[in-house]
């Protein structure tokens, strides 16, 4: 079976607006069950002109309604980003900070009011990280006491502590194992990059699933690689990400020993502040000395 390529992010897009599909695999990843999934507006982190077309590279945002183990009800934001790239890594961090920020309603003891929702980050990376084996990796906030290094479980329940925390997971999307064993291993392997053909816009799907959530995402998928609009947006992703390597390959040394040189003008700026705030104390001390002696 042929289908597009999620990889890329105009198709990885287009998977994840069905939200029958994000919910799904949303639930997989997180492994809670999701009753409710609003997509929250986008935002456009890279545009450029490729022959009068604008590409825009998008990161999604769902407002999700999750059932705890308990059977209570809980509102979080899903901050889902992907990107083929390591140097993204600076985006990565500034789309979470403005998601620090924001406010979403909720609704307590049925009355609706304005506050900051926890965040669950996931990132399908298109590179490996040297240093995770795993395919799948699931960083989750553990609270000790610093001391005996012993676990507090009842400071997950305190606000302060639960909103400057967040749970996060990187899926390495060319780790992903052919052999699937898992239910998150066969919703994953649609993204398994093995499958790629000559082309790389599409994937050669041969595995046999009767899972309901994959073959809807297979069937979404053979209809995006049938739609010509759909494969022009993704050879003009494959210029921009051509240029953005031209650019990289070119500029990238340069960039680095600027930062270097910058680096090295704020230490040398500070240690001049310090000197000069110490000018300051002694001036400031010889005027009370000599205040003293009039």
């Amino acid at each position: 079976m042929t289908i597009a390529n999620p990889i890329y992010d105009i198709v990885f897009k287009y998977l994840l607006e069905d939200l029958d599909i994000a919910k799904g695999i949303l639930s997989t990843i997180l492994n809670v069950e999701i009753t409710e999934l609003s997509i929250q507006p986008q935002e456009t982190i890279a545009e450029t002109e490729q022959d009068g077309k604008a590409i825009r590279i998008y990161r999604i945002d769902f407002a999700s309604i999750i059932k705890q183990k308990d059977g209570s009800s809980k509102k979080i934001l899903i901050e889902l980003q992907k990107s083929k790239r390591s140097t993204n890594v600076l985006r990565f961090r500034r789309y979470l900070a403005e998601n620090y920020q924001k406010e979403d309603t909720v609704v307590v003891n049925g009355v609706e009011r304005k506050e900051s929702l926890e965040i669950v980050t996931i990132y399908f990376l298109g590179f490996n990280l040297e240093n995770v084996p795993v395919p799948v990796l699931h960083a989750n906030h553990r609270f000790k006491d610093a001391n005996t290094g012993e676990t507090v479980e009842e400071a997950g329940k305190e606000e302060f502590v639960r909103l400057l925390n967040h749970e996060s997971y990187m899926i390495q999307i060319r780790k992903l194992p052919k052999d699937t064993k898992t239910r998150l291993d066969k919703v994953l392997s649609i993204f398994n990059q093995s499958y790629k053909t000559r082309d790389d816009h599409a994937l050669e799907y041969k595995e046999d699933t009767d899972d309901p959530l994959v073959q809807k995402m297979l069937y979404r998928l053979t209809r995006a690689i049938a739609d010509e609009a759909m494969r022009k947006k993704m050879d003009i992703e494959d210029e921009f990400d051509r240029e953005y390597q031209e650019l990289e390959n070119k500029y990238g040394n340069i960039i680095e020993q600027k930062n270097q040189e910058l680096e090295q003008n704020k230490q040398v700026i500070e240690q001049n502040r310090q000197v000069i705030e110490e000018k300051e104390r002694e001036i400031a001390e010889m005027k009370r000395l000599l205040e003293n002696k009039k």
